[in-house]
């Protein structure tokens, strides 16, 4: 591994530790106190959580789509340096405004953390930038392990500190965006390649590429199931099995705790027979089945291998999905790619929960079914309109969605 692929994803996992801290700490603080920051105003505390809760993704959305095209113009590290130092800011004034009581300055905090830790298109654009052959999907894996490593690992640790003050895990956060920006500075590298002055295939408008649009359709219908997961899993255990916090804490780890090994042991062995073309039609089909047999086991035991069998699926595709839109699309901006990317994500993450809410409230298991099946067409669709273009030089299989 690169000094720099090292740097990133070490980047990636302090962020990310950082962001989920917080994540324990809202609903006690609105919902179980009665601390004036959570009767600000005219709404009800519930309706405030709700709010402060769906600003950081918003955040996030606009963050990763302008942070990628920015950093395809004033560099990766550049722009990943300095959303950290804003990073610094943002969080210390979250853990200001709870001391302070004020609701309004938290909120405009969080969505400017939101904003920074858009960041995340900067990072996967570097290892798009990386020549790294048929290694690349490895490493998107390994930067995707790092992130699922910080929300397994900051919500313990924002959780015990919240036992000392509410605001105690962001203050800490700010702490940890200063390390990430102190490893940024001292040891990432620059890794941009202009558009202009070194093509990889000759350059065409963004939108303009053959098939992006309906690649990232296919993203966008993927992620929603992976989101509809992720929201809608715990509700599903407590309706069907009365599961209690540790029993949902228990089940995350099992599925993250698989994903991580998956990405880090055996997708370079997995690599060596498929490539990543086939392993990112497979991952959509594996994610739908697997999310759909979320409603078939009789007793809760019975449902861990459920969450191991997810787990694998979601590891493959995302080490296989980034590898194969940033080798598809190698001739496009990459920053403004992976920045377009990682927007499908956080507007699936809306529309899942919107719509998802509204199926919910009918039935949790109605909405895992339809789920996977959202992915597995969306997988054969993908299928459908492939057209192959032979392998890469670095041995990856080069189609697009014409």
């Amino acid at each position: 591994m690169t000094p720099a692929l090292w740097s990133v994803i070490a980047v990636t996992l302090l962020g990310y530790v950082g962001t989920a801290m917080p994540y324990p700490v809202f609903a006690p603080l609105f919902l179980g106190t009665d601390s004036a920051i959570a009767r600000s105003g005219v709404l009800t505390p519930t309706m405030l959580f709700a709010l402060l809760v769906a600003v950081y993704p918003l955040g996030t959305l606009i963050g990763s789509f302008y942070l990628g095209q920015l950093s395809d113009r004033v560099g990766r590290r550049r722009v990943i340096f300095l959303t950290l130092i804003m990073g610094v800011f943002t969080n210390a004034l979250a853990g200001y405004a709870i001391v302070a009581e004020n609701y309004a300055l938290l909120f405009l905090a969080r969505f400017l953390t939101g904003v920074c830790e858009g960041n995340v298109s900067v990072a996967r654009a570097v290892v798009a930038d990386l020549d790294l052959g048929a290694g690349k999907a490895v490493a998107f894996g390994y930067l995707s392990s790092a992130g699922y490593a910080g929300y397994l690992t900051g919500p313990l640790l924002g959780g015990f500190l919240s036992h000392l003050h509410f605001a105690s895990p962001f203050f800490l956060a700010a702490a940890l965006c200063v390390l990430a920006a102190v490893a940024c500075r001292a040891y990432m590298p620059e890794t941009r390649i202009r558009i202009g002055e070194a093509p990889r295939r000759g350059s065409v408008s963004f939108w303009r590429a053959p098939g992006l649009t309906a690649s990232l359709a296919v993203q966008f219908f993927i992620t929603f199931t992976i989101n509809i997961y992720h929201e809608f899993f715990p509700a599903l255990m407590v309706e069907k099995w009365n599961a209690t916090p540790e029993q949902i804490g228990y089940a995350t780890i099992v599925a993250t705790a698989t994903m991580i090994t998956v990405s880090v042991v055996a997708m370079r062995p997995i690599l060596r027979r498929w490539n990543t073309g086939q392993l990112y039609f497979c991952s959509m089909l594996l994610i739908g089945v697997s999310i759909a047999l979320f409603v078939v086991p009789g007793r809760l035991l019975a449902l861990y291998p459920v969450f191991v069998a997810f787990g694998v699926s979601l590891a493959i595709f995302n080490s296989s999905s980034n590898a194969w839109l940033s080798d598809s699309y190698a001739y496009v901006e990459q920053g403004k790619l992976m920045g377009a990317i990682a927007s499908m994500f956080f507007l699936s993450n809306i529309a899942a929960a919107v719509l998802g809410g509204i199926i919910a409230d009918h039935s949790i298991a109605m909405l895992m079914v339809l789920g996977g099946i959202i992915a597995i067409t969306a997988g054969l669709a993908f299928r459908a309109a492939r057209s192959y273009r032979g392998p890469s030089r670095s041995g990856t299989d080069q189609t697009v969605i014409e």
